[in-house]
């Protein structure tokens, strides 16, 4: 695989990834609050009707904010894609979190326009995202780091396919083993509260018997060493 395709995949990664992330954004609770809060302000009688078009604009800016990172290419620059992306998705986690402690600031009653397996799939291509650019880019590093050293450039297109191949699925793979916890996560929580419901503080006996068992895998490892 040469290094253009690389380029243009990671292209398709970002661009995908961010444009879901937004898109789910502006059909939050909390964005919508912003844009009545614009609304009432100078701002929004500065805009007037063209105020229905913020949706579109906040979206169009977010890609092509990630897509100028995306050409800058360099690692650093993946991070910060990551993190527009994170603070694009992190109010729909918000609508669905049993402690929105912005919604107690901004007095919110969650109604997103989403729902829960959405925001799922989206937080999953946002991992999937995440892991190809993280990999991709150290791809691209020991592409060149190959030809400083002299290597035909068939050979290292021949190096960059395996990788690409390797790297789809191991994505797959977390993908698909994220998406059973999901799934599983209901059955194994309802199993779980039926023997822990004469407990009085059940989260405070499972907190203590999580940390003993941690800390006694840590002494077997530690132990293990010697």
């Amino acid at each position: 695989m040469k290094e253009n395709a690389i380029r243009w995949l990671e292209l398709g990664v970002t661009v995908t990834a961010c444009y879901m992330a937004a898109v789910t954004m502006v059909q939050t609770t909390l964005y919508a609050r912003l844009v009545d809060i614009v609304g009432d302000s100078f701002v929004g009688a500065l805009l007037g009707e063209y105020i229905a078009y913020m949706d579109v604009a906040v979206i169009v800016l977010a890609v092509a904010g990630v897509a100028y990172l995306w050409r800058r290419g360099a690692e650093a620059n993946f991070g910060r894609i990551f993190m527009v992306n994170m603070l694009l998705f992190f109010p729909s986690v918000l609508d669905f979190s049993t402690f929105n402690w912005v919604g107690l600031i901004f007095d919110l009653t969650p109604a997103p326009q989403v729902t829960a397996h959405w925001v799922f799939a989206v937080g999953l291509i946002l991992q999937a995202a995440y892991l190809t650019l993280r990999h991709t880019v150290r791809f691209r590093e020991m592409r060149e780091e190959l030809l400083s050293r002299g290597a035909a450039a068939e050979d290292i297109d021949q190096v960059s396919g395996g990788q690409m191949g390797y790297l789809i699925m191991a994505v797959s793979a977390t993908a698909a083993l994220t998406t059973a916890i999901y799934l599983v996560a209901p059955v194994i929580s309802g199993a779980a509260e039926r023997p822990l419901e004469g407990i009085p503080v059940p989260h405070v006996v499972i907190g203590v018997v999580v940390v003993l068992l941690i800390a006694a895998a840590l002494i077997l490892y530690l132990r293990s060493r010697d």
